[in-house]
């Protein structure tokens, strides 16, 4: 766990409430290379972070029981918007970053950059090939309040309020500078997605 300052304001959360339909099981169960996907994650946030949840959407078995505290969701059946809601509701940091679970390759130097580029109340993400990335990010709790308004009235897009709130959006040739092939991005949602050696739990 870090011991400086920016570690104590910083909870971690692992967004794992996806259905994969596409995928064909629970994206929680995702095993890569011999490793649970969520436990590896849930690791790698130890790392920067004294607090560690699982977002889980509606409460089911995980496959992987005990790994961290979970949490529900509080608009249920709303898509990741919620997820980071139930994130930010459960901490008791002044901010969280947020990984998915069907994102095995986040890389350690990565999430390091956003740690240091983080400022009060503006999220910390990413812009690949102009797209906003949500994820790995690191969320504020005071955005609480505009996502419950954005939830409240079905405006779910991600990206979208990531447009709309105070951010610090870092450039691709940011990420590629530790990550080239920006392979920390890399999400699993097909079965031919997931690299040759790895398989599903």
């Amino acid at each position: 766990m870090s011991g400086d300052g920016l570690g104590r304001i910083l909870s971690g959360a692992v967004l794992a409430g996806g259905a994969g339909r596409r995928l064909g099981i629970d994206k929680a169960g995702l095993v890569v290379n011999g490793a649970p996907v969520l436990t590896e994650l849930l690791a790698l946030l130890d790392g920067f972070c004294p607090e560690v949840v699982v977002a889980i959407g509606e409460r089911r078995p995980l496959p992987f029981p005990g790994v961290a505290r979970l949490v529900e969701d509080l608009f249920p059946g709303m898509g990741p918007l919620a997820g980071i809601h139930a994130a930010l509701s459960a901490i008791h940091r002044e901010a969280c970053l947020i990984l998915a679970c069907d994102m095995p390759f986040v890389r350690r130097e990565l999430i390091a950059i956003m740690r240091e580029r983080m400022r009060p109340g503006r999220a910390v993400v990413f812009e690949i090939g102009g797209y906003i990335e949500p994820f790995p990010g690191i969320y504020p709790r005071s955005l609480l309040a505009r996502l419950e308004e954005s939830l409240r009235r079905g405006d779910l897009g991600v990206q979208a309020f990531l447009r709309r709130v105070p951010a610090v959006v870092l450039p691709e040739a940011v990420a590629r500078g530790v990550d080239p092939g920006l392979i920390s991005f890399t999400n699993l949602n097909t079965p031919e997605d997931i690299p040759r050696e790895g398989k599903c739990a």
